[in-house]
């Protein structure tokens, strides 16, 4: 089946990447990379929106790909055992509540596997994956 074949005022398109939640969205027609971006939950704390033009209209069937910011290799890794709680809210969509149930976790018990941070209350398996290239133990 065509995606040519849809209502005339809507589109739809996908975006993948660092947007909080990737997939297709059927939009009225003229929407902007902008107002996919909205649909989909806005963007990543990581994400580099820089190669696009925001107001730039999309096309039905159009993908939209968010990279990550480049790192320039000087950022070391968090450690979540040892980390402060201002180096805890560098990571992305830690917050200082966050930052203190981690901090508060590993004061009873340290974190033996990277994989561990998920027992904390907030970390879900999507938001592990966004911490991961961030932290070490």
């Amino acid at each position: 089946m065509s995606l040519d074949r849809q209502a005339p005022d809507t589109i739809q398109a996908e975006i993948k990447g660092e947007v909080i939640n990737p997939g297709v969205y059927t939009l009225k027609y003229g929407a902007t990379i902008q107002d996919l971006i909205q649909a989909a939950g806005g963007e990543t704390q990581i994400a580099d929106l820089s190669p696009f033009a925001q107001m730039e209209s999309l096309e039905n069937g159009q993908v939209i790909v968010v990279g990550k910011t480049e790192l320039d290799g000087s950022s070391p890794l968090i450690s979540i055992n040892t980390a402060t709680e201002e180096q805890l809210m560098t990571l992305p969509g830690v917050g200082p509540a966050m930052a203190k149930r981690i901090i508060e976790y590993r004061t009873t018990q340290p974190f033996q596997t990277l994989e561990q941070l998920m027992e904390v209350k907030g970390i879900g398996e999507k938001k592990f994956a966004a911490l991961q290239e961030f932290i070490c133990l």
